[in-house]
């Protein structure tokens, strides 16, 4: 994907796939691509680049992104080349600032499905709800780790083998407006 990103225009297959997936204007994709190229000039994000522009641009919760950039930037870096271009990010950050609830849960879903494996399994609860204490601001004691695992995975519906789908993900989060809340640094 980062193949796509020219720093002197914005092609077309890129512009039309972020009209797909965002539902905005040719004159909005336009403003990010020149607002995006500004700040990295080569046409790719480090986590630090990213970080900065969810300080500058994003109305969500910085103490809850702060602790979850490197898997927002594992999430956004479709293509796993350990690059966001700014197709990657356009589709990724306005599907997270700006998409519907099903949308943002999808991308939290993507963060926390570490294998990208299309389950999320039990090291990677684990891995979730350390992330959860941490932005709540606990210590990541056990105890509390075990109380949100059995809330969050009752919750879930696991499969016969444990593992938690992404739709019997996004199903139970749309369900419960706190546990989605505590889950997903987007919503």
């Amino acid at each position: 994907m980062g193949n796509h990103f020219s720093t002197t225009t914005l092609d077309d297959v890129t512009l039309a796939l972020i009209k797909s997936k965002t539902r905005m204007k040719t004159s909005e994709i336009t403003s990010w691509y020149n607002e995006i190229k500004t700040r990295c000039p080569n046409g790719k994000m480090t986590k630090k680049d990213m970080l900065k522009c969810y300080r500058d641009l994003s109305t969500c919760d910085m103490d809850k992104v702060e602790h979850v950039v490197s898997a927002i930037y594992q999430a956004f870096d479709i293509d796993n080349d350990g690059k966001v271009d700014f197709r990657e990010f356009a589709i990724g950050f306005l599907l997270t600032t700006k998409g519907t609830m099903e949308e943002k849960l999808d991308y939290t879903f993507q963060l926390y499905d570490i294998d990208k494996n299309g389950y999320i399994d039990q090291s990677e609860i684990d891995i979730m709800a350390k992330y959860v204490l941490r932005m709540l601001g606990g210590n990541g004691n056990e105890y509390e780790s075990i109380e949100l695992l059995k809330h969050f995975i009752s919750s879930c519906h696991c499969n016969e083998q444990g593992l938690i789908t992404k739709d019997n993900f996004i199903r139970a989060l749309s369900k419960n407006e706190l546990l989605s809340q505590l889950l997903s640094p987007f919503t």
